[in-house]
């Protein structure tokens, strides 16, 4: 089984116009990381490939929530679903957790 990604919460607010505007450059990192996890590849490895994207898990009430950067304002924060070989993404763009 190959790994794969759900990012459809954040499409649909994206259509909708509700958003928060990331910069080309760091949504031309995260289309690059999304098409390495459709190819199977593990979201660590992921990142590794794409380079400078800080691949964290974070602590305290927000453990089990993973967090990449696309650049030193925004992050990708999402879950990983080991058995079933899935990314479900929470939030593109700002900081996470939102303060």
């Amino acid at each position: 089984m190959a790994w794969s990604i759900n990012d459809s919460q954040q499409r649909i607010l994206y259509n909708k116009g509700k958003h928060v505007a990331v910069p080309a450059a760091g949504m031309s990192k995260y289309h690059e990381w999304r098409r390495e996890i459709e190819r199977g590849t593990h979201p660590k490895n992921a990142a590794d490939k794409v380079g400078d994207m800080h691949y964290e898990q974070l602590s305290g009430v927000n453990k089990g929530i993973y967090t990449i950067r696309l650049s030193q304002e925004h992050r990708v924060a999402f879950t990983l679903h080991d058995t079933l070989q899935q990314v479900n993404v929470i939030s593109i763009g700002g900081h996470f957790p939102p303060s």
